[in-house]
C-alpha cells in the first residue's frame, strides 16, 4: 500500500513539472551567409604535349629514346638552297632575256610554335641586303595531330620526337631577283605567329654559280637564258642516318607516320654526290658489314641505291671550240644530287612483322661498304649502342642539329672517286650544311677524306 502511494506521488509532481512554464534560453545559432560562386570559365590547356602512355612512348627496340625538348633550332640536315634563273621578254630582240636569279629554300625548325609562324630568308653580300623574303610555315604540333587523339591510335609509337615547323620549297619569291653571283651569306630569321617578333636562327654562306648558254644555229648564235646553280662538292663529305617509318615516309619529306601501324624501320643514308649527264647506279648492289672489327653476316644483304627528289643543276653551253661553229653546241653539265642508300638494316619490330636483324643487337663500331660486282661505292661507319645509331661529335656538342633519331655518320669515298662520281672536291674549310664550320676532329677528317675528281665546275669548250 505504501509503495503504491509512493508511486502515484511521484506520478503526480512528474506532471506538474511537465506542466510548469519554465524560461528555457535556447542559443542563436547564426548560419552564415554562402554568397554564390561565379562561373568559371573553362581554360585551355596551354601544353602542346601528348601525355604518353607506357605503350605509346616505347620505341620500336623497347628502349624509351628521350628527346631533349629542343626549341628554336634549326634542323640542318633539312636545308636546302635552290638558284632559279629569272627570263623576261624582250620585244627587241623577240626572245627572253637573263634578268638574274632567285632563291628557293627547304627549311625545317625543330620547337613548338604558333600558328601563322614562319621564316624570313635574307640574302646578302659583303654586308648588303639582296633579297628578302617571307615564307610562311607548316606548323605541326604532336597534341593537334588527329591520328594520336586517343591512346589506342597512340599505342606502340614512338612519340618523343620534338614538334616543328616546316617551309617546302615554296618558300621563294620570283620577284626578288639577284643579279649577283659567287659567295653569299643566307640568314634564317623564325618569325612568330602571335607577337611577329623575328629571331635570328641560322646563318649560311652559299656559292652560287652562273652558267651561260647559247641559242640558235651556229651561223647566227645567241645568248640563252644562262642557268644558275649553289654547288655542293662541301656536302659530298656528309651522310645522315636515318629509320624512315614507312617507304612513303623519310627524312626529307614528312619524317613521321602516324596513320600506318606501326612496325619495324629500315635504315636510309642519305648523301649527296655529282655525277656525269649520263650515270648508271648499281642496279645490284649489296653490304658488307663488321662490328667491332668482326663480320656479321646478314640473312638479306641486298642495298637498294637511288637519287632523291633536291637537286641543284646547271648545263652550261657555247659554240667557243672550233669543232662547235657547226653542228650542236658544246654542252656541259654541272648537277649536285641527293643519293639514297637504303640499308638492309632494322630496329624494332612490328605488330605483325619482324625484321631479319636488329642493329640494336649489335652494340659496338659498325662498318658497311656498299659494293657491286667488286667496286665499293661508300663506305659508312658509326657506333650503335643500346638505344641505336649514336649522334656524331657534331651532335653531340651542339654544332650542328638534325631531327629526333637521325645522326650524322663516317662516310668515305673511294681513292680517286666511284663509277657514279664525276665531279668531286674536298672542301674542308667550307664547312657543312652550307658554311656550318666543322668544329670536331672527327669532322674534320671526314671532309679531309674526299678526293678530287673531274672540274669541279663547268669550262669552256675552248679548255
Amino acid at each position: 500500500m505504501k509503495r503504491a502511494v509512493f508511486i502515484l506521488t511521484l506520478l503526480v509532481f512528474g506532471v506538474a513539472a511537465v506542466n510548469a512554464q519554465f524560461p528555457i534560453k535556447i542559443p542563436k545559432v547564426t548560419v552564415p551567409k554562402v554568397e554564390p560562386k561565379p562561373a568559371q570559365t573553362p581554360q585551355p590547356k596551354v601544353s602542346t604535349q601528348i601525355e604518353n602512355t607506357d605503350s605509346s612512348v616505347v620505341s620500336n627496340n623497347n628502349t624509351v629514346r628521350q628527346s631533349s625538348n629542343r626549341q628554336m633550332v634549326m634542323d640542318d640536315g633539312f636545308t636546302f638552297f635552290d638558284a632559279e634563273p629569272v627570263k623576261e621578254y624582250d620585244s627587241k630582240i623577240s626572245l627572253e632575256k637573263d634578268i638574274g636569279w632567285y632563291l628557293k629554300s627547304n627549311l625545317r625548325i625543330i620547337g613548338t610554335f604558333p600558328k601563322r609562324s614562319a621564316f624570313k630568308v635574307s640574302v646578302k653580300k659583303n654586308g648588303k641586303e639582296l633579297s628578302s623574303i617571307r615564307c610562311e610555315g607548316l606548323v605541326y604540333t604532336k597534341a593537334d595531330d588527329q591520328n594520336l587523339r586517343t591512346p589506342q591510335l597512340r599505342a606502340g609509337k614512338d612519340l618523343n620526337y620534338e614538334d616543328f615547323m616546316t617551309a617546302g620549297l615554296r618558300c621563294f619569291d620570283e620577284k626578288a631577283v639577284i643579279k649577283e653571283i659567287g659567295e653569299m651569306d643566307v640568314e634564317i630569321y623564325f618569325i612568330d605567329g602571335d607577337s611577329n617578333a623575328e629571331k635570328l636562327v641560322r646563318k649560311h654562306k652559299i656559292d652560287v654559280r652562273k652558267a651561260t648558254k647559247v641559242r640558235g644555229n651556229a651561223s647566227a648564235s645567241q645568248p640563252d637564258v644562262a642557268d644558275y646553280y649553289i654547288q655542293r662538292h662541301a656536302e659530298a663529305a656528309v651522310a645522315i642516318a636515318y629509320f624512315g617509318m614507312s617507304r612513303n615516309v623519310g627524312y626529307f619529306g614528312n619524317p613521321v607516320d602516324n596513320y600506318s601501324t606501326p612496325t619495324f624501320r629500315t635504315l636510309s643514308i642519305h648523301t649527296t654526290f655529282s655525277p656525269a649527264e649520263q650515270t648508271r647506279l648499281p642496279n645490284n648492289p649489296f653490304v658488307q658489314c663488321s662490328v667491332n672489327g668482326q663480320k656479321i653476316n646478314l640473312q638479306n644483304d641486298k642495298a637498294r641505291v637511288s637519287e632523291g627528289p633536291r637537286r641543284e643543276i646547271g648545263i652550261y653551253t657555247d659554240r667557243i671550240g672550233a669543232k662547235y661553229k657547226t653542228g650542236p653546241p658544246y654542252k656541259d653539265w654541272v648537277e649536285f644530287i641527293d643519293l639514297n642508300f637504303q640499308m638492309p638494316l632494322f630496329t624494332g619490330e612490328g605488330q605483325y612483322a619482324k625484321p631479319t636483324m636488329k642493329i640494336e643487337n649489335f652494340q659496338g663500331k659498325w662498318e658497311c661498304a656498299v659494293i657491286e660486282n667488286g667496286v665499293t661505292f661508300r663506305t659508312f661507319r658509326w657506333e650503335v649502342g643500346a638505344k641505336g645509331i649514336l649522334p656524331h661529335a657534331e651532335q653531340k656538342n651542339g654544332n650542328v642539329n638534325l631531327f629526333y633519331d637521325a645522326a650524322l655518320v663516317e662516310m668515305e669515298i673511294p681513292s680517286g672517286g666511284s663509277p657514279i662520281d664525276f665531279r668531286l672536291l674536298p672542301l674542308p674549310n667550307a664547312g657543312l650544311f652550307y658554311g656550318i664550320p666543322w668544329s670536331t676532329a672527327e669532322g674534320k677528317a671526314m671532309a679531309g677524306r674526299v678526293p678530287k675528281m673531274g672540274n669541279p665546275y663547268h669550262v669552256p669548250s675552248a679548255k
